[in-house]
């Protein structure tokens, strides 16, 4: 299906654009203006690719009488077998229709997108947890090398679950992002948030469950000045085991991206749905097809993209 058409079947055009505000004509940035500002928005999407935009999950239970009711709970083991620790790897392969995210005349491109990091959950005291992740990220393209970039991710904050809600968590994080280009020998792009928000699991069976998330980014400052944003997101996503190894996620996003420097508004929508295979707790692969649509108050930066690509990802708790 064309994303334009897509599009329009999940939120209609003139919607968002009445919340937006007005439409400023169209003009021509800077092309390192269009460059940075694309490179954010990829790493974004792939983050919602592999799941990466939604707030780890503590999976901590104290021991009951009553164990057996654990096995039915996703996101729940006994104290003894809580593993804080975990190592992450993914590497994918995708085709992008508009490698550079541009609102006109779109290049298709393969990319390759590397994720590698660590993250720790401690328990700190009753179902109050911390929180600390490093997340390296590498994006490669095949024919349109110039628009290659890497990404850093350094932060941590603290994460509450209300078990008597049924697991509903509170969490409020630092995090310091710094994209350079592909030779790591210009930074092109810095900035420190603080993302609060709420997340809730729903737990329907041992086959499938569904999380919703509300998350605010409140951006601290950074540079260029004329990328820095705030966003503020609703997100949702579905997991349903089909076999004991075969594993199908749904995952949808829709942000009110304000700008902090500049006027420019923008409301974007990420949609994907995967498939993926698992060999162990380890190792999986997987299939995926994303689009992400943006509404700008610019229209320079309106623009849809449809990714498809195949991946592997590594994951060890320790």
């Amino acid at each position: 299906m064309d994303p334009k058409t897509l599009h329009s079947r999940i939120i209609p055009v003139a919607l968002i654009l009445a919340l937006s505000g007005a439409v400023v004509p169209a003009q021509t940035p800077p092309p390192r203006q269009v460059s940075t500002d694309a490179d954010v928005s990829r790493s974004e999407m792939v983050n919602a690719t592999t799941g990466r935009l939604f707030s780890p999950e503590p999976a901590f239970a104290p021991p009951s009488p009553s164990d057996s009711d654990l096995g039915e709970q996703r996101v729940l083991v006994p104290d003894s077998r809580y593993k804080a620790f975990t190592i992450f790897a993914n590497a994918s392969e995708f085709y992008t229709s508009n490698a550079a995210l541009s609102s006109s005349n779109p290049q298709g491109d393969w990319l390759t997108a590397v994720q590698l990091g660590a993250s720790w959950l401690p328990r700190i005291s009753g179902n109050l947890f911390g929180e600390a992740t490093v997340m390296q990220q590498f994006f490669r393209y095949a024919d349109l090398s110039g628009l290659s970039f890497n990404s850093l991710d350094v932060g941590g904050g603290l994460i509450y679950v209300l078990r008597d809600l049924e697991d509903l968590s509170f969490f409020a994080r630092y995090n310091w992002n710094m994209l350079t280009d592909a030779d790591a020998s210009d930074s092109i792009f810095q900035q420190q948030t603080i993302r609060m928000g709420l997340q809730k699991p729903f737990v329907f069976s041992r086959a499938h469950s569904a999380v919703v998330s509300f998350q605010t980014d409140l951006n601290l400052g950074g540079f260029p000045d004329y990328s820095l944003r705030n966003r503020f997101a609703l997100l949702g996503g579905y997991q349903a085991n089909l076999t004991r190894h075969i594993q199908a996620n749904l995952f949808y996003q829709l942000a009110y991206l304000p700008f902090a420097e500049i006027s420019r508004r923008d409301w974007n929508q990420i949609l994907s749905a995967a498939l993926s295979y698992k060999f162990n707790e380890q190792f999986s692969i997987n299939g995926s097809v994303s689009a992400s649509f943006n509404e700008s108050n610019d229209n320079f930066f309106t623009y849809s993209v449809l990714n498809t690509g195949a991946g592997i990802s590594a994951l060890f708790k320790f």
